[in-house]
């Protein structure tokens, strides 16, 4: 298994021979909209707040498939993605979403799970928001667990708080690596996906597993930057967490 951090949400994923692009925000460094931001440095910045680590041509180069998570601004733009890519969505209504914009070649799980050659990809639940003002703005969103014959067992978390169904596929799957978004976002009205705290349970939760924190650095309405997740991870003393770099690579062997 290869994981490697591209931008945001979005990593490409090399599993059971297959290369997997999890929500692609290929969106040119700010040029999307400006969120109520919780960090004074970032009031006013417009979304993305980081650029690419490499050109559009080269992240796509190798995909074998689109994996996406949901629908929102900073997990799926068309830029730069070819209409006849292979693009799997979490419901019919985001297919739909994805054939109006001039998609042609998708699909979606009708059934929890969907297997790619050997490896088996099955839908989880999300909690995208901490009470139920921000739930019904944000709406469904979902995660992933992959398994596949000689591959560890990857869980990508998505746009979620931790909570019992988060500690459900914990429990059931017993991931050994879980990809978390945790950079805390939030809008007034409340906390939209986990942060350090969460980090902090996951952990706990799985201690065995090793834990890549994702979803950071790129919008401006972020509570925590990677720097603040490193920080944390230290002093807690969560050995298990990876903090990658925009680009970086992690390889783990099965």
């Amino acid at each position: 298994m290869i994981i490697q951090q591209i931008r945001n949400a979005m990593v490409k994923i090399t599993y059971g021979g297959k290369v997997f692009l999890i929500d692609p925000w290929m969106q040119e460094q700010g040029t999307g909209i400006s969120i109520d931001a919780c960090r004074p440095e970032l009031v006013g910045v417009r979304c993305p707040v980081d650029a690419l680590p490499d050109t559009p041509e080269n992240i796509l180069a190798d995909v074998d498939y689109c994996l996406l998570t949901h629908l929102h601004f900073d997990h799926f733009s068309a830029d730069h993605l070819p209409k006849e890519m292979q693009i799997i969505a979490q419901n019919q209504h985001d297919t739909e979403e994805l054939q109006a914009m001039g998609f042609t070649n998708t699909q979606w799980f009708k059934t929890e799970q969907i297997v790619f050659g050997s490896t088996c990809i099955r839908k989880t639940a999300a909690v995208h928001g901490e009470n139920e003002n921000v739930l019904q703005i944000m709406g469904e969103a979902c995660g992933y667990i992959f398994q596949a014959p000689g591959e560890k067992t990857l869980y990508v978390a998505g746009d979620t708080i931790y909570c019992p169904a988060v500690a459900d596929v914990i429990d059931t799957y017993k991931p050994e690596v879980i990809i978390l978004n945790c950079c805390g976002a939030r809008v007034p009205i409340g906390r939209l996906i986990m942060d350090l705290d969460d980090v902090a349970q996951v952990c706990a939760a799985a201690p065995e597993a090793m834990i890549i924190a994702s979803h950071l650095d790129s919008v401006n309405h972020a509570q925590f930057t990677s720097d603040d997740v490193r920080r944390f991870a230290d002093e807690m003393q969560l050995h298990q967490v990876r903090v990658p770099a925009s680009g970086e690579k992690i390889t783990i062997e099965a």
